[in-house]
């Protein structure tokens, strides 16, 4: 079925969150194998063509879940925003939150990052606002406020620059190629090469 004939997201809509609520156990017991639409669709208690006129397929779904995940991390940075002395210790706390969101249930993490390499063509107009809301969470860690003015443009392309690492990181671990402590690191990193830049590199 083409995207377009889609309707809408709404994760608060009854059906769609029972939906979602079924992917979500169904990868956390089982990894991306275990969410099959068929059960997904038993499981929430709809049927399986409501299921198709809210998702795609099973990349999307697992999709919806990463994106009910950040809506709740929102809401705890909300009552506990982030704190810390410099850029790199709040980008830190940060990462660590986004980082756990993903990873602290394995096989769901591992199933949601195979949803979103796997070449979907259908979920590219999802994903934008997604980027655009960590974003969002990632300048706000730098300037350490919560303020709703307007990042200035360095701000906003070293937040997409840190996305960047950060999925590529998460796509090695799920790979098995490095332990979860390296993701953070390695967004650490980059993040100091262009806010403390060592004298080589001035």
């Amino acid at each position: 079925m083409p995207a377009a004939a889609h309707a809408p997201l709404d994760a608060e809509e009854p059906r769609t969150r029972r939906i979602v609520d079924a992917a979500l156990r169904l990868a956390e017991d089982g990894g991306f194998a275990a969410v099959r639409l068929r059960d997904v669709a038993e499981q929430a208690g709809v049927a399986l063509r409501t299921l198709y006129k809210r998702f795609a397929g099973k990349d999307e779904l697992l999709f919806a879940v990463l994106v009910r995940e950040l809506t709740r991390l929102e809401a705890r940075l909300e009552e506990r925003p982030i704190t810390g002395a410099s850029p790199i210790a709040r980008l830190r706390r940060l990462f660590d939150e986004l980082t756990e969101v993903v990873c602290g249930r394995p096989k769901l993490g591992h199933a949601i990052v195979r949803a979103l390499a796997g070449g979907s063509t259908t979920l590219p107009q999802r994903v934008s606002p997604f980027h655009e809301r960590v974003n969002a969470l990632i300048i706000h860690a730098l300037r350490g406020d919560r303020d709703d003015a307007p990042p200035d443009p360095a701000a906003a392309r070293l937040g997409a620059m840190l996305q960047n690492v950060w999925f590529a990181t998460l796509v090695g671990w799920s790979n098995g190629l490095h332990p979860t402590e390296h993701i953070v690191a390695s967004v650490l990193d980059a993040a100091a090469l262009v806010l403390v830049p060592p004298p080589s590199l001035r």
